[in-house]
Parts: structure tokens; C-alpha cells; sequence
């Protein structure tokens, strides 16, 4: 079975040889630094920073800045989902404080969750929690 298009001398292309590789193409002017000698650039160490306190509101994320299009919260929502569902820690997980949310979910599994959550909520209407993970100030 011949292709009735190719003359009878060329092989079908299915049974040509693969065709050479080409180099890629080489980056643009200005783009691509050539690594030192030793082969890692050196990083100058961070700063020490301070390590915030575990009874500090926003002690999981201390000078962190707030993700693109993080919008405040109400301090009426979040006083009222951390009294009604403290224990399973819907209003950590809203105000950024992801583990703190998932710790208040394993201490509901003993009983002391709703508690936690009755004390945060009140704290967080009385208006001594006034922000969140972020820093960003929680609106009235």
C-alpha cells in the first residue's frame, strides 16, 4: 500500500529518519547572567527578625503583607461565627489564621473548643482582638 501522491522512489515520511536536533535559540541580550564560577551566587543572610509573642493576635503571621485582593472584616461577622462555631474555628480561618483554625478544630475534638471560641468572640466584639492575621484592621 504506496501513497498514490509520492513518486515511487521517496519513502513514506513515516519511515524517514528523525531529523537532526537544533540548538535553542539563544536568550535575548541582557536577560541571562552567567552563574559565578563557583556555581551559586552568594545570598547575603536575612535579617534577624523579631519573633512575635503566641498571645499576640496576629502571632502567625507578623509582617506578613496581606495577599492581593484581601478584602477587611466585619467585627460583628467575626465576633458572632466565633461564639456560635468557635469551636470548629470558622472565624480563624476567615481572619487568615490558618492554624490557629486547625488547632481550635483538634482542641473541639476534647471539648474545650467552644470555649475558646465563646472568649475569642466576646474579645473580638469587645475590641481587644482588632485585627487579623494581616494587621489589617477589622471595620465596624
Amino acid at each position: 500500500m504506496s501513497d498514490p501522491n509520492l513518486p515511487p522512489s521517496e519513502p513514506p515520511a513515516w519511515d524517514a529518519p528523525p531529523a537532526a536536533p537544533t540548538a535553542p535559540p539563544p536568550p535575548p541580550a541582557g536577560a541571562y547572567a552567567a552563574p559565578p564560577a563557583g556555581g551559586m551566587a552568594p545570598v547575603a543572610p536575612a535579617a534577624a527578625a523579631s519573633v512575635p509573642s503566641i498571645f499576640s493576635p496576629t502571632w502567625m503571621m507578623e509582617g506578613t503583607p496581606a495577599p492581593a485582593g484581601w478584602q477587611p472584616k466585619q467585627k460583628m461577622v467575626m465576633g458572632i461565627l466565633a461564639i456560635l462555631l468557635g469551636g470548629l474555628g470558622i472565624h480563624s480561618f476567615m481572619m487568615g489564621n490558618t492554624k490557629k483554625g486547625i488547632i481550635q478544630i483538634c482542641s473541639n475534638l476534647l471539648c474545650v473548643g467552644g470555649l475558646w471560641g465563646l472568649i475569642e468572640g466576646v474579645l473580638i466584639l469587645m475590641g481587644n482582638i482588632s485585627t487579623d492575621a494581616y494587621g489589617v484592621p477589622l471595620t465596624e
